[in-house]
């Protein structure tokens, strides 16, 4: 299965950094979206898969604020 960003859809994410979480069941990888920089967690463990958005995509650059 390939990951998209659910702010952008894109499949061109990287991973960052990963680890277990046992007391819930839990293997998780945090991602970082290369096109539009969103952050967010894929969770897999106990017979389910789920994304969770963990930060604000940054603006484009020169975007105005």
């Amino acid at each position: 299965m390939s990951i998209k960003c659910p702010y952008c859809g894109t499949e061109e994410v990287e991973a960052v950094k990963s680890w277990e979480m046992p007391k819930m069941g839990y293997h998780v990888t945090h991602y970082r979206c290369k096109n539009c920089g969103g952050l967010f967690n894929h969770y897999v463990g106990r017979g389910r898969e789920f994304v969770l958005r963990v930060g604000p995509r940054r603006p484009p650059a020169g975007a105005i604020r």
